[in-house]
């Protein structure tokens, strides 16, 4: 929907940069992060407020895994080594646990981990390395805990509002408790020197935890509770709890239970997802009612602690005879606090399978029917890896379908109403049948998806990427060429033209200098409704196209802001 033509005056380095643009608009051959000797496996995607995308991954190309990070620019050029930036080649273990990364304010990547460095044990670390790839926290990183012979996977992250990081992990004690530690931006420990433990009632352990920053420098934390063990959990809860800035528990003295009737696999990992005001949404399945079937819940709570949808979270579907596997959801501030979620549908025999999704309204009531909305019907190919990404009034879904034991990677974007905008309604992000795990995706602020994964197309694994424009295609969106003449000497922005249009319109600016430049449209009541332009551009002339395909007829307003400039004009979209 969205196509912008760039007209620039840049440097030389700059058009080679370009020549050399990575993102490609040939799906069958993927963007190469790294493939290089032996496997990369357990891919990481992380974005920046400037269009950059960090990559990081673990690399047995010497043997044993080491740590790598690359970075890409909003052309999907490497900005690293080709090889990609060695974090560290640490001791590992020769089966891999799950970790962590994020992006702070200041584009650094934050990077929790483990390895056994330590007495041969896994014990997590952190490492913050900025956009020139220095490492600030020290060549080795932060040690989280001082446990080394305690085993401590999983660490995940929370990147808080005041620019602090959150890091909950699992600590494998007998019963498992929980370990939070949070750390400053210089790699100070601010929690002590040791880390907040949280553990259970008698047998009963806690693992699994995940978390969202909050309001006031905290963050929202979810985890799970069980005695018995991860293939024969009993009295299986989902918990929750927010904590301050300094640790301290805000809610419930102990925590709040999300989920309580116990009908749920061990080795299950739910998920948590930021909301509007400063809230969370929460994800799981379970089998309550039918040890036959598994449906997918969610439950939404707000920052005072408040469950907004009925106990124990509303199905996403009550479609009998399907089951309805692992949800994820996305709050939609511009459906006025409703939650879309995605989930793959399969049948009682699980021979057939389809993606589904339902939206609901903000206090749990379901938007688009008992059943949701099929929009890949059930077939024979097995979805996974399902992601969410929301902007504006749209919603995106991302996943990675197989069959046999080959895959090809597949997005579909919706409307509020649950109807398919892109043409031919689910594009296909990665065509080439080979065996692809672990798909991570995430979205910049103009909209733009970058998707990574695990692809064993050449040898046991390499690290591959895709960008999907906002508008459903593939491949760079801004088409720079460098031009003669002389650089702006003030900013500008003209009135679009034609002006009336039916249905799409050019909208022409200029910058006197690198700026970081952004161009929205809303509507005549003040509402946003799209984001043209949000990133870093060079001194030059640009011209975007804005289609209003859908639309209403009426007045809009154009928004150019860069540096200290910001100006508004009015076009008008007639059908």
């Amino acid at each position: 929907m969205l196509k912008i033509k760039s007209i620039l005056l840049i440097n030389i380095l700059l058009i080679t940069t370009i020549c050399y643009s990575q993102w490609t608009p040939n799906t069958a051959v993927n963007t190469t992060v790294c493939d290089t000797t032996n496997d990369q496996v357990l891919v990481k995607i992380s974005p920046t407020t400037d269009g950059v995308s960090y990559i990081s991954w673990f690399d047995g190309r010497a043997g044993g895994y080491a740590v790598y990070l690359q970075k890409l620019d909003a052309q999907g050029n490497k900005q690293f080594a080709s090889g990609g930036l060695l974090i560290s080649n640490n001791s590992q273990n020769s089966s891999l646990v799950d970790y962590d990364m994020k992006t702070d304010a200041n584009n650094n990547a934050i990077i929790a981990f483990t390895d056994i460095r330590n007495s041969g044990t896994v014990n997590p670390f952190a490492y913050c390395i900025n956009p020139a790839g220095t490492f600030l926290w020290g060549p080795n990183g932060i040690t989280l805990s001082t446990s080394n012979t305690t085993f401590q996977p999983n660490p995940k992250i929370a990147v808080t509002y005041d620019g602090y990081f959150v890091i909950a992990w699992i600590f494998g004690s007998s019963p498992n408790k929980i370990a939070l530690q949070k750390i400053n931006s210089t790699g100070n420990k601010q929690w002590g020197n040791d880390p907040i433990y949280l553990s259970g009632g008698g047998t009963e352990n806690f693992t699994y935890p995940d978390l969202v920053p909050t309001n006031g420098g905290g963050i929202i934390m979810l985890w799970s509770g069980y005695s018995g063990t991860f293939l024969n959990p009993q009295n299986y809860r989902l918990y929750t709890q927010k904590f301050s800035s300094n640790g301290l528990p805000l809610w419930n003295s102990t925590m709040d239970t999300v989920y309580g009737t116990n009908y749920v696999s061990g080795y299950y990992v739910p998920r948590i997802f930021p909301a509007g005001n400063f809230g969370a949404i929460f994800c799981w399945r379970d089998f309550r009612g039918n040890a036959n079937y598994q449906t997918g819940y969610i439950q939404r709570i707000d920052s005072s602690g408040n469950f907004k949808f009925p106990a124990n979270g509303s199905a996403v579907s009550t479609l009998v005879g399907n089951n309805h596997f692992d949800p994820v959801a996305a709050d939609m501030p511009s459906y006025g606090g409703e939650t879309v979620a995605f989930w793959y549908e399969s049948n009682n025999l699980q021979s057939s399978y389809g993606v589904s999704g339902q939206n609901f309204s903000y206090n749990g009531t379901q938007l688009w029917g008992s059943s949701g909305i099929a929009f890949q019907p059930l077939w024979a190919n097995q979805p996974s890896n399902i992601s969410i990404y929301v902007k504006d009034t749209f919603a995106i879904c991302y996943y990675n379908e197989s069959s046999g034991a080959n895959n090809i990677i597949k997005a579909f974007k919706v409307g509020k109403s649950g109807g398919m905008v892109w043409s031919g309604n689910i594009i296909v992000a990665s065509s080439i049948s080979s065996p692809k795990i672990r798909l991570n995706v995430t979205q910049n602020s103009a909209g733009m998806s970058m998707l990574a994964w695990q692809d064993n197309r050449n040898d046991a694994g390499g690290i591959y990427a895709q960008n999907i424009n906002f508008d459903g295609s593939f491949g760079i969106l801004t088409g720079i060429q460098p031009i003669s003449g002389k650089v702006p000497d003030k900013f500008s922005l003209l009135q679009n033209y034609p002006n009336p249009f039916n249905p799409s319109t050019n909208i022409k600016y200029q910058i006197p200098k690198n700026s970081y430049v952004t161009l929205k449209v809303f509507d005549v009541l003040g509402r946003e409704v799209m984001t043209l332009v949000s990133e870093k551009q060079n001194a030059g002339s640009y011209e975007v196209s804005f289609d209003g395909s859908n639309f209403s007829s009426g007045v809009y307003f154009y928004k150019l802001t860069a540096e200290n400039y910001d100006e508004v004009k009015k076009m008008l979209l007639v059908k």
